[in-house]
């Protein structure tokens, strides 16, 4: 608590100015993944999100992905805005508060996922853990052991969801999917064909407006499979299909792609670029410095509580994470 303190008294002092300075010639990534009108430990509220664009306004140059790309001398402390997935809480509260502020972005699509097609696989165990009656889980993993818990409130158990995902993102495709419907079976709990409106994705219609107010849509495949753990003809699909879907519904090219949960290996990130993205993002933290290879370029989550967005933003906690190791 007191290092909390002490932290924001710094934000209140402007005291994360100098590391401002210290990362001026850097481009920082922002990533954004769930957004709720009230505030919420695993998604930005609306307060938080205007909260984070008025500080970007004082303190950086917000671009676009393409300005990244596109222009060789970048304004000081550049930053980008991206959001991964393409729920429906993007369009109903980060795309007006963008407009408003006149900052640009990029969202990350899931093809089906916005037709309406599939839930993304994380979700499904969020939503069979929170709609279970039961008052104890156990579920046994091959190679990874067993999770046991007591089923308390809502956060323990997108907590509890999150743990197990975690083992879910390491299995081959198809088995995640059957041991999903396993434990939502243990549970007593049936998974509906389409997300439940909490779990909802954008639209084409919703899709089409953001594109046209600078809010712009990229790909982050068809289905959001872990692609380290998928064969080559899908990861062909996977990165055409979703490309051409999105550039057929939109009427523009598509060139940016977005590794779903940040999983990549040499042979993803080269397939990437055979199939004529001109770059990718990733998951791995940290700022962009030189863009060695603009098929792996760095973001930061953008945390929710504004002292902790200063420190992200500043390159503060950056310098605190070098210390560390």
């Amino acid at each position: 608590m007191l290092k909390k303190k002490i932290l924001k008294t710094i934000y209140n002092l402007g005291g994360f100015a100098p590391f401002h300075w210290a990362r001026r010639e850097d481009v920082l990534i922002l990533t954004y993944h769930r957004f709720s009108k009230e505030k919420h430990p695993f998604k930005t509220s609306a307060a938080e999100f205007s909260a984070h664009l008025e500080y970007l306004k004082k303190h950086n140059h917000v671009l676009s992905l393409n300005d990244l790309l596109g222009v060789k001398k970048l304004p000081p402390n550049s930053v980008v805005i991206t959001i991964d997935d393409g729920y429906a809480d993007a369009y109903e509260i980060a795309f007006p508060a963008l407009k408003s502020f006149d900052f640009p972005a990029t969202l990350f699509a899931i093809t089906d996922f916005v037709e309406g097609k599939i839930w993304l696989w994380t979700d499904k165990m969020r939503y069979v853990l929170l709609e279970t009656k039961a008052k104890k889980m156990r579920v046994r993993f091959e190679n990874y052991g067993i999770i046991e818990a007591v089923l308390t409130d809502e956060i323990q158990r997108l907590k509890l969801a999150d743990k197990v995902n975690s083992i879910l993102k390491k299995l081959p495709n198809a088995e995640k999917e059957t041991k999903i419907l396993e434990i939502a079976e243990s549970l007593n709990v049936e998974i509906p064909e389409v997300p439940s409106a909490e779990f909802s994705a954008l639209n084409w219609e919703m899709a089409r407006e953001m594109d046209a107010e600078n809010l712009k849509i990229e790909s982050h495949t068809v289905t959001h499979p872990i692609l380290t753990n998928i064969d080559e003809d899908q990861l062909d699909f996977e990165l055409k299909i979703s490309k051409e879907r999105l550039e057929n519904n939109l009427e523009k090219p598509v060139e940016i792609f977005c590794y779903p949960n940040g999983a990549f290996d040499e042979n993803v990130w080269k397939s990437v670029e055979k199939a004529n993205y001109k770059c990718a993002v990733t998951t791995c933290y940290g700022f962009v410095k030189n863009i060695e290879n603009k098929f792996l370029l760095n973001r930061i989550d953008a945390q929710n509580d504004i002292v902790d967005f200063a420190q992200s933003v500043s390159g503060f906690e950056a310098i605190k994470e070098k210390l560390r190791n």
